[in-house]
């Protein structure tokens, strides 16, 4: 490479960098508009870059010299920018060229960056995100969590103690901001450094019960997140109690402080599609600490509007060895009554409801015995059939929602007559005889 290509590629990399706000994102309402004239000069100058870099690929992909290494640092950081464009305050680039060429080069880089390049790029990272710095620096803010993506995610690296501490300082900086954009930005940095890191070294530094602390304050106002952000903040909180090794009464206070938020939040939502996307956290929780975690997992997953898949989840179930959910029965089977309003909104979200809540039933209920269990079936058999038969005739028995409810009526059946008792108690007696004139229904 002749110094003046060097020099041409060099600038216009710095060219195309986005700017720092000239105040903090705390004191400006930033608009997408606001950034017309960054969109405008990238638009003229990135052909040029992507030219010139096509141009002249083995000098600056290979070369070992400082300044070709410092300017793969430089490039990694434009392409970090340009790849995360979507989060940077709904920023487009609407030639779909533009981010396909920026996220193949990236790729590239990727597998290229050597111990110096990487120190150059954590160098600048640590310039641009401490504390009283990043809320100007969005593009670097935006730009480091895709280069953990690019750098851990499909790799099994794993941070050292001190990239692992500064960028938990990161996710704690950013969200500190009053956007909840960058509350969840700050959860997404937490769910890759739960994910890929060395479980060893994170329970070392405590790093999940930082985390835990943090993001649980989110489930005590979760009305301004979006649902990916929702699921984010409860997935991160599921992947920290797997980093709580000792099986304490600490642990399973946690465990029942999430229940309760979760129940507390389904409960007072409108849209059935938060229902639908937090219910899985209640089934989920009520088999964390079972044995055979990962044979429900699989099970839940398969099709249960299939009846060998059903009676296989539900054998699997029954196994379970967790008693989390039995100081929660009463709180859980309220809640699936008082969901049941939300079946009547629509036939995709009806089946998308009975499927998530076949599942909670089967893992947080059915294990039971109806001995304990007794009293709280009461009220819920009274309630909750008719609320399914009335779902089915909202729908004009729409093949599908017919499947799922006359699943729940075999499970209802399956629960009575495999219960404790010798002899079923005359109370529960008559419920089964009403759900086993239900299982002819057509």
């Amino acid at each position: 490479m002749t110094f003046k290509a060097d020099a041409n590629l060099a600038d216009l990399v710095e060219i195309c960098m986005l700017p720092a706000l000239k105040e903090n994102l705390d004191q400006l309402r930033l608009e997408p508009e606001h950034f017309g004239n960054y969109r405008a000069h990238l638009k003229a100058h990135l052909p040029i870059l992507y030219d010139l870099l096509q141009s002249t690929e083995d000098t600056w992909l290979n070369g070992a010299d400082p300044a070709q290494k410092q300017l793969r640092a430089n490039l990694v950081l434009l392409l970090c920018e340009l790849t995360a464009v979507k989060d940077i305050l709904e920023l487009e680039i609407r030639d779909k060229f533009v981010l396909d060429n920026a996220n193949k080069l990236l790729n590239k880089l990727s597998q290229r960056l050597d111990s110096d390049v990487q120190a150059q790029i954590i160098k600048y990272y640590e310039e641009k995100l401490h504390k009283d710095c990043w809320k100007r620096q969005l593009g670097a803010t935006h730009g480091f969590i895709r280069y953990l993506e690019c750098q851990y995610s499909a790799s099994d690296a794993s941070m050292s103690t001190n990239m692992m501490t500064f960028t938990l300082a990161v996710g704690l900086n950013v969200r500190e901001c009053y956007e909840i954009l960058y509350k969840e930005l700050g959860v997404r940095i937490f769910l890759l450094m739960l994910t890929h890191n060395d479980a060893t070294k994170l329970q070392d530094l405590n790093i999940h019960g930082v985390i835990y602390d943090d993001v649980f304050r989110d489930t005590y106002n979760m009305d301004g997140h979006t649902l990916e952000g929702k699921k984010a903040v409860w997935n991160c909180l599921c992947l920290c109690l797997d980093h709580f090794t000792l099986m304490d009464r600490f642990v399973w206070n946690q465990c029942d402080d999430m229940l309760e938020r979760l129940l507390h939040i389904i409960t007072l939502s409108s849209g059935a599609e938060t229902s639908i996307c937090l219910l899985p956290f209640i089934t989920k929780l009520c088999y964390h600490f079972s044995i055979n975690r990962n044979e429900i997992e699989t099970k839940l997953a398969d099709d249960l509007t299939q009846s060998e898949a059903l009676t296989e989840c539900r054998e699997v179930c029954m196994a379970l060895n967790s008693y989390t959910s039995y100081r929660w029965a009463k709180s859980i089977l309220q809640m699936l009554v008082l969901e049941t309003e939300k079946l009547l909104q629509g036939i995709e979200i009806c089946c998308s409801m009975l499927l998530e809540m076949l599942r909670c039933y089967l893992v947080c209920i059915l294990p039971i015995p109806l001995q304990v269990i007794r009293m709280h079936l009461h009220e819920f058999f009274y309630k909750f059939p008719s609320s399914l038969m009335e779902s089915l005739a909202v729908h004009s028995f729409e093949p599908r929602i017919t499947m799922l409810v006359r699943q729940f009526i075999y499970t209802f059946v399956f629960q009575l007559k495999n219960g404790s008792y010798t002899n079923l108690p005359d109370d529960l007696q008559k419920f089964l005889i009403a759900f086993e004139s239900l299982k002819l229904m057509n």
